[in-house]
This record gives structure tokens, sequence and C-alpha cells, in this order.
């Protein structure tokens, strides 16, 4: 696992103060004003911070990823993309953990997915600069939600999803 050039400051972001007036602190948490951050484990093409970034429709600073895996797990392909399925107990799969802060960002990652995937509540390995299991943490990540037989035994490749993607990307431009 490479090391990925960015700093991590989801630990130490402030915590967000809610004042409750006349509010009671259920109405709030049933409200879609209503956000707590949310750990959620990454595969596949948004490992990549510009498909993150541009799915995300962020417009200042890029997410912060850190390297992370979760066990119980295996990836199979669906064409060109990851699904993540159900696994063996410990065998793990690699991938990233972004901090996602806000609903609209939240909803954003779902409708990426589609109803191919839904949301499964995971526990998160965070790894630390040497590699070596830093803490877990509780998050949420996509698994398959679609027809078994649609998947292929296959491990997706990052690095040659980036060159085919420039590939395409300098043949659309050259149209």
């Amino acid at each position: 696992m490479g090391k990925f050039p960015s700093h991590d400051d989801s630990e130490n972001a402030p915590s967000q103060n809610l004042t409750c007036s006349r509010e009671s602190t259920e109405d709030i948490m049933m409200s879609t004003d209503y956000f707590e951050r949310e750990h959620v484990f990454l595969y596949g093409t948004l490992m990549d911070p510009e498909t993150l970034y541009r799915v995300l429709e962020l417009s200042n600073r890029p997410p912060v990823l850190r390297h992370a895996r979760v066990v119980r797990y295996e990836t199979k392909l669906w064409g060109p993309n990851s699904a993540l399925v159900n696994g063996k107990p410990l065998v793990p799969v690699y991938g990233m953990m972004c901090g996602i802060r806000s609903r609209i960002h939240f909803d954003r990652l779902i409708a990426y997915e589609t109803d191919q995937y839904q949301l499964r509540p995971c526990q998160i390995e965070l790894f630390n600069d040497n590699d070596h299991v830093k803490k877990n943490v509780d998050g949420v990540t996509f698994i398959w939600n679609g027809e078994q037989d649609e998947l292929r035994e296959g491990k997706f490749d990052l690095k040659q999803w980036k060159r085919e993607k420039i590939l395409r990307d300098i043949e659309m431009k050259s149209e």
C-alpha cells in the first residue's frame, strides 16, 4: 500500500455545536438539516481524489483520504467497476476512508453509487504512516445490491483505471 500525500485533519476538526431553543434534540435528529459526520469506506474509482472531488462537487480543497481496510468482504467486478460483497471473516479489502461532513455530500455519494449499491455499517481500520493499523472507527460502505450473476471475479486496478481515463479524456478532446 503506497503513501497518500495528504494530512489528516479529521481528528483535529472543531466539533459542531448545536444550540437548541424550542426544538427538541429528537426534532433536530429527524430534520434533514441535521447531519453528523460519517466515516465512509471507499474502494474502486472513489479512491481517486479527483473523482471523489468531482462526485462531491467540492469547490475548494480536495477531500482528506486515509488508507483503510475492512474485513469480512471481498471485491468483484461489475463491468469495469468494483463491487464489494460479503466475504470470509478474516479477508481484508483495502481502500480509503473519507470523513463526510455534510448531508449534501453524503447524498451525492449515494447518487453516484446508484441503487446497484446499498449502504451497510462497517468497522473501518485506519492505518498510520507506517502502514500499521492505528485505530478502528465505525462507518459505512457501499456493498453490491444487484444480481450476483452480473458480477465476475477480478480485482479493480486504480492505476490502470487512471491510465485508461487519461486516454479517454485525450480522445474526447481530439474529437
